[in-house]
């Protein structure tokens, strides 16, 4: 579960891990904010995870979102070890 309420000093709008439209599993993960989201999801080939961000604000609040999409999706798979 995402504890965070902000993601790059923006209030988290959604988190979700089906499809908003039919419920259908997304495979991961994907953060919200009205700003820019990240989604994650395992790797089909290795013992990793994989992380898409975009920021509607520019290429330094996309990197921030990327730093703290690492923060977040590792705490939440600290919390189910």
């Amino acid at each position: 579960m995402v504890r965070a309420s902000q993601l790059a000093g923006d209030p988290i709008t959604a988190r979700l891990t089906a499809a908003p439209g039919n419920g259908a599993s997304i495979g991961g993960l994907k953060v919200m904010t009205d700003n820019g989201w990240f989604a994650a999801r395992p790797s089909g080939t290795e013992d990793a995870y994989k992380i898409y961000c975009e920021s509607f604000l520019g290429e330094a609040h996309r990197k921030q979102i990327e730093k703290e999409a690492v923060e977040i999706v590792n705490s939440v798979l600290a919390a189910h070890q």
